[in-house]
């Protein structure tokens, strides 16, 4: 939440997406619930239909930076946030 609140959550060029690997999607929505997470989440049942599965990884945290025409601009969390400081 820290690095989200810093450089994610008030930065308009980037929008964070939680793409959830949780067998129970209800699990999932109560666990982002609870945390009180402001973002976005596509649940493992919804992988396919959102058109992201594509970008599918099977070991989390896993952090991805992809630019609005679908190109990965930078995989890892130090990556990532690298590549938004300078956005």
């Amino acid at each position: 939440m820290k690095s989200f609140n810093n450089k994610i959550a008030d930065n308009d060029k980037v929008e964070f997406v939680h793409f959830s690997l949780d067998r129970s999607p209800e699990a999932a929505l109560a666990w982002a619930k609870k945390e009180k997470f402001p973002w976005v989440h596509v649940l493992t049942d919804k992988h396919v239909e959102s058109g992201l599965q594509k970008y599918t990884k099977r070991f989390v945290p896993y952090y991805m930076l992809v630019d609005k025409d679908g190109e990965i601009l930078a995989e890892g969390s130090q990556a990532v946030f690298d590549k938004i400081d300078g956005l």
